[in-house]
């Protein structure tokens, strides 16, 4: 269609050129019905031609808009992927202080109940040695109230014994 309409403008042009001028005026002399025939089939030949660019022009605007609206979803999809990977991120943080916070928190619970055990043992030591100082302190009254006789006495009948053994 374009080289149809190339043409024609080439033809009447060819035809222009060709065509006798007028002395001193810079007029052509050209057959009328010749030009109305080239114009006609110029006139039914831009239509066509402009069809042709009004339908590219169509084409390349609805290609146009459809990159933009890819492009956009590109865009929407990649700042969701974004937004995604920051709410994720900041799960991640939350979870990992939170962690924190339980680790803190049973480390002090710790520390308390080995202090809270040392103590405890602490007290049921002394409660102990207490009762050990008690028991003993008994015994070495029992031993006093004893006397000294009870222990030479015990060590003489250990003596008898032997010798009635002997013999």
């Amino acid at each position: 269609m374009e080289q149809d309409l190339l043409a024609l403008l080439d033809e009447l042009e060819g035809f222009l050129s060709d065509a006798g001028r007028i002395p001193l005026t810079g007029k052509l002399m050209v057959g009328e019905e010749d030009v109305f025939e080239i114009i006609d089939r110029l006139r039914r030949a831009i239509p066509e031609t402009l069809h042709q660019a009004q339908r590219t022009n169509r084409e390349r605007e609805r290609l146009m808009q459809q990159a933009r609206e890819e492009g956009e979803a590109i865009v929407q999809e990649a700042r969701a992927y974004s937004d995604k990977l920051v709410r994720e991120s900041a799960i991640s943080q939350r979870a990992q202080e939170e962690a924190d916070r339980i680790l803190d928190e049973a480390r002090r619970v710790s520390r308390e109940i080995r202090v809270g055990a040392r103590e405890y043992a602490d007290d049921l030591l002394e409660k102990v040695e207490q009762s050990i100082h008690k028991v003993l302190t008994i015994v070495r009254q029992g031993r006093q109230e004893l006397g000294p006789s009870a222990g030479e006495a015990q060590a003489a009948a250990t003596v008898g014994m032997e010798d009635e053994a002997h013999r």
